[in-house]
């Protein structure tokens, strides 16, 4: 490789320090063109970056610590460079200026009236020595808030950015610190909701497999439930969860059971979500006037698993005493199943974005007890009532139905924080969580109640979710309560945006689902116990609507078809076995026909045999009782009316009750009853052949032994009289 010349190389040192000088000289307003690149210059695709203040990003006289952390997506290294970290001092007064600030550093344009401000002081810089390809590194600096003159700004929410800039192409990441008014009265209580799910099922019930993996160590129920223990949180519970370890008894999961009796023992204030979380605002805008629900799961269980308490017996009975056996118990009616512990009734929790003023309106009379309805909404969908921030009051009431409205903005931080893949992308979501809620309780009433969720997650840690929940019960100092306190003031009056644009997948696939099982019910006729078909059933329904499966899609129309496939399966387990063309030979004879049974329970049939002319004459109406997966033989008498033709059958099964069971099937039948008579004299002639054959050999082979004995005889009764018969 060729060496540049000497002349050429102190040129370049020159011009670097040429440039070095004019950095350092320019002021601090300029320093933001070197910390944040400009709306025109990309941020690099390879390089992601974030960057975090700790303690949920509230700046005290305690160090700041800030965590950056960049990753090289790459299949090249990249290059050495300095990580930046800068604040602005100019505040974010709104929420939306807080989102403009996170969604796009790089942009400095308006959020309505609201200027997003550049960072404009550097407060740390680290060198990195650059990162190899698909790595990462994470980078964690100590900031003394009064050297970098954090403490003197006024309180508020400022932004925060970090730049690993490479020269032309740099990746910047954007977040909020929080400088509190500590002079300022003590903030009005906060409430956060949470919700204790299962994952989202293709089943009516959890089975005891999936429950001892969901409530053993580590499992999903385990972490929730472990995440709420301690903490203030009122708790939304889907009671299908309960039922699905109560219906199984003494059979049930040791794991499962502990996990039950844990969730009742907790003091949390909670409310019951719909069985199996199922989706609201889907079944109101597929014209469902009630929430669906169960009525009764009695299918699920087993006497077997619920035997009465026995007396006890004496440790060494008597020998000549027999071990009684264990009593069978009453099974549990279904208000035992779904129990949850004391709660609320009537809350209803439409997944977030989904509720309007169509939704609340369905809901308003859906009370329980002389208890009113109460809807959760975010703040995003209300209008009025709203304090000098962006607060809008907790407790409220929309055209006489009682809403509870949670903020929006610091709900979806939450949620953000609760399912965060790393330690710096959940700081950055509690420091977020943190600003919304400043800007909420900076207006003229700090005391009004504020009302948060942390809203539903596929998967998240329980360590994610219970770090999530501490620092929602002290935001902005706030206190965390139930919602009896939240509600204990006169409700504010709202108004209420209309419904969002409904899931047409969703309400295409309710339609199809509510058709399905209007069948099956008609179909289930033919059992002694219909539930065992049904109950399933609506479970099952109601578990696909389940709003866990909002964030799978794909998969959710994958069940969709599945379900689809099961309930056209169950359908055709009972029918006729398809019949062969059939010869009537006689004018009247059983016909024989078979039915198949599918299913695990017997079922009782109806045969309607129906002619299409006056040909034959049949037996119209033949009762089946066809038993548990076999085929049963059922004979319908038929006579026949004339002595040839073709003619067809019409095979239809019916329940008891007179409804149709799978299409009718028809029989073609060849009448040949001339057959029979021609068959007869056949038979008579030939039989009267084989009479006169009999005896006309017999009277010969009598003729011959007659004539075979009288011989000798003859001869001498016909020598000469006189004559010795030996001369």
């Amino acid at each position: 490789m060729r060496r540049p010349l000497p002349r050429l190389r102190a040129g370049l040192a020159a011009l670097v320090a040429a440039a070095a000088l004019v950095l350092t000289s320019v002021p601090a307003a300029a320093v933001a063109a070197a910390v944040v690149p400009a709306a025109t210059e990309a941020a690099s695709d390879a390089l992601q970056i974030a960057v975090a203040a700790g303690g949920n990003g509230v700046v005290t006289a305690d160090p700041l610590t800030v965590t950056v952390t960049v990753t090289n997506s790459a299949d090249a290294a990249a290059a050495a460079a300095d990580v930046v970290v800068a604040v602005s001092h100019t505040a974010l007064t709104t929420d939306a200026a807080v989102k403009a600030w996170l969604a796009d550093p790089t942009s400095q344009g308006g959020q309505g009236d609201q200027a997003v401000p550049a960072p404009d002081a550097e407060i740390a810089r680290e060198a990195v020595p650059g990162i190899a390809a698909h790595a990462s590194r994470t980078l964690t600096v100590t900031v003394d808030p009064a050297a970098a003159g954090l403490t003197g700004l006024a309180p508020g929410v400022y932004p925060l950015a970090a730049t690993y800039d490479t020269g032309s192409d740099p990746a910047v990441a954007a977040g909020v610190i929080v400088v509190p008014d500590a002079a300022a009265e003590p903030a009005g209580p906060i409430g956060v909701i949470v919700p204790i799910t299962a994952p989202a099922l293709t089943a009516g019930l959890l089975t005891a497999d999936q429950l001892g993996e969901l409530t053993a160590p580590g499992g999903a129920l385990r972490e929730q439930l472990d995440a709420v223990t301690g903490t203030a949180a009122i708790l939304a519970v889907d009671p299908a969860i309960p039922a699905a370890i109560r219906v199984l008894g003494s059979s049930a999961p040791a794991t499962a059971q502990q996990w039950l009796a844990d969730l009742l023992a907790l003091p949390n204030w909670r409310f019951a979500l719909q069985f199996g979380d199922t989706d609201l605002a889907t079944q109101v805008a597929a014209g469902i006037t009630a929430p669906l629900t169960v009525s009764t799961l009695a299918p699920y269980m087993s006497a077997d698993d619920f035997a009465a308490p026995t007396t006890p017996t004496p440790a060494t009975p008597p020998a000549s005493t027999p071990t009684p056996a264990p009593t069978l118990g009453t099974l549990p009616p279904l208000g035992a199943l779904l129990d949850i512990g004391e709660a609320r009734p009537a809350v209803y929790w439409p997944a977030t974005g989904t509720a309007g003023s169509g939704v609340v309106a369905a809901l308003r009379d859906r009370g329980v007890d002389e208890v009113s309805a109460l809807t959760l909404v975010p703040s995003d969908e209300v209008s009025g009532a709203a304090g000098a921030g962006s607060a809008t009051a907790a407790w409220a009431q929309s055209d006489g139905a009682g809403v509870l409205v949670y903020d929006a903005e610091i709900s979806a931080a939450l949620h953000e924080a609760s399912a965060a893949p790393g330690s710096v992308t959940q700081a950055a979501a509690l420091a977020a969580a943190s600003a919304y809620a400043h800007l909420a309780t900076s207006g003229t009433d700090r005391t009004a109640p504020l009302l948060v969720t942390v809203d539903r997650a596929a998967t998240r840690t329980g360590d994610a979710l219970r770090t999530a929940l501490t620092a929602a019960s002290s935001l902005a100092g706030r206190t965390a309560v139930d919602l009896d306190t939240l509600m204990s003031d006169t409700p504010a009056a709202v108004t209420l945006a209309a419904d969002a644009e409904p899931d047409a997948d969703r309400v295409a696939a309710l339609t199809d689902f509510l058709q399905g099982e209007g069948d099956l019910a008609s179909f289930a006729t033919i059992l002694a116990d219909p539930t065992v078909l049904t109950a399933p059933e609506r479970a099952t329904v109601l578990q696909l609507l389940g709003n866990a499966w909002r964030e799978a899609p794909v998969a959710f129309a994958d069940a969709v078809t599945q379900h689809q496939a099961a309930t056209a399966k169950t359908l055709d387990a009972v029918a006729i076995v398809p019949v062969s063309d059939i010869t009537l030979a006689a004018t009247a004879a059983p016909l024989t026909f078979t039915v198949r049974n599918d299913l695990a329970w017997p079922v009782s049939l109806v045969l309607i045999t129906t002619p299409n002319d006056p040909r034959l004459r049949v037996q119209n109406s033949t009762p089946i009782e066809a038993g548990a997966a076999q085929n049963t033989r059922v004979k319908v008498p038929v006579e026949a009316r004339v002595g040839s033709g073709e003619s067809t059958l019409t095979l239809q099964l019916r329940s008891p009750t007179m409804i149709a069971i799978g299409p009718s099937v028809p029989v073609a039948v060849a009448v040949r009853a001339e057959w029979e008579s021609v068959g007869i004299v056949v038979m008579v002639t030939l039989i009267a052949a084989m009479l006169v054959a009999g005896v006309v050999r017999t009277v010969l082979r009598l003729r011959r032994r007659a004539a075979a004995e009288g011989t000798p005889e003859r001869e001498r009764t016909q020598q000469p009289e006189g004559t010795d018969a030996d001369g």
